[in-house]
């Protein structure tokens, strides 16, 4: 279930749409970027985390016989 509240947040983040009140600005800038091109990369590096999360803790593998995941 956290995985997809995560999963969820992170979609809801990168499609919003006011984001593209900002997108002909120079300022205000994340990391020295123009903030849509900074807003993008740093929802991309959420949802990446995020998928190595999920790799990691199995999510979605059935489990085994002895209740654990494979």
């Amino acid at each position: 279930m956290v995985i997809w509240t995560l999963l969820l947040v992170g979609l809801a983040a990168m499609e919003f749409p006011g984001v593209f009140f900002f997108k002909d600005r120079a300022t205000p800038e994340i990391f020295g970027l123009p903030f849509i091109y900074g807003y993008n990369l740093l929802w991309w590096a959420y949802m990446c985390a995020v998928m190595l999360y999920a790799y990691l803790v199995h999510w979605g593998r059935p489990a085994t016989a002895e209740g654990g995941a494979r």
